[in-house]
């Protein structure tokens, strides 16, 4: 059973759909998936993910950001804060789902989607488990990585330093281009869902430069964790993902896995991944 939904989230109404397994009994565990930067939950393999994880007898919700896909909210605008905001109000809207077993919801997300997760699950004891994909731990070195030469690098603060004054002296924002902020290459351009947005406010540039899920992520212990990156990933680099996992702790588990397909939700090698970890922790 699939069926598209709604809830609310700080005045706004943010769109998704509900994942059920057909003829539910009993409450079962839950699952919440968070897209990427800019992204939708009805692209980059979510809704692949969402079904194979109902086929799997679990109950799945995975939903737009606000700005993003079908959600309300300004577009072209994502704030790390907002969407943390949106994931909790997610786990709110789980809670009161009757088949939904309330002491297991556990949460997954991709790229932006996983830090976000990481940073919810290590502040929020409602999540029992959390799992990311091709995650960033700490803004502004992911930035470093895209922006290599230190001329680069620099004239790109400089852009965001005049976007704070123009801002801050006329109360307009500065617009970027999307690759300005995550730089997508060519072959992963496929992975962008259909009408994405290709302009972000500077504000969001700023909001990931500060946001560094790596931080907090020992709070999520003991709880299990789950971390997959794409060995060649150029989005994201995997030394992301590397240095996470040896902050987290023992209770994470990470898996570095033979891909370069930064939107790899559907990926046949993390979908197996991510069922045998949650067999093993948290069985439907």
């Amino acid at each position: 059973m699939e069926h598209e939904i709604g809830f609310p989230s700080d005045g706004l109404t943010l769109k998704g759909a509900l994942h059920a397994p057909d003829h539910v009994t009993l409450p079962r565990p839950a699952l919440i998936l968070c897209h990427g930067f800019g992204g939708s939950c009805r692209g980059a393999g979510h809704p692949e993910l969402a079904r194979a994880l109902q086929g799997a007898g679990y109950v799945v919700l995975r939903f737009d950001f606000r700005g993003c896909g079908q959600s309300e909210g300004e577009r072209g605008s994502v704030i790390c804060l907002e969407e943390a905001s949106d994931l909790g109000h997610a786990i709110d809207f789980l809670e009161m789902q009757s088949c939904v077993d309330r002491s297991r919801i556990g949460v997954i997300g991709a790229s932006l989607g996983g830090s976000v997760a990481l940073y919810v699950a290590a502040r929020d004891r409602r999540v029992k488990l959390c799992a990311a994909n091709g995650a960033l731990g700490r803004g502004e070195r992911r930035f470093r990585f895209q922006y290599r030469d230190p001329a680069e690098w620099e004239t790109f603060r400089k852009r965001l330093d005049d976007a704070k004054r123009v801002r801050a002296e006329t109360g307009k924002k500065v617009m970027l281009d999307r690759f300005e902020i995550v730089d997508i290459p060519e072959h992963n351009r496929a992975g962008l869902p259909q009408g994405a947005v290709m302009e972000f406010t500077a504000e969001t540039a700023l909001s990931m430069l500060a946001f560094n899920a790596e931080d907090t992520i020992g709070a999520i212990a003991p709880r299990p964790l789950l971390l997959i990156h794409p060995r060649q990933d150029a989005v994201v680099p995997v030394s992301e993902t590397e240095s996470m996992a040896a902050t987290a702790g023992e209770n994470c588990e990470k898996h570095i896995i033979a891909s370069q397909n930064h939107f790899g939700s559907a990926d046949p090698t993390l979908m197996a991944i991510t069922l045998d970890w949650l067999r093993r922790k948290m069985p439907a």
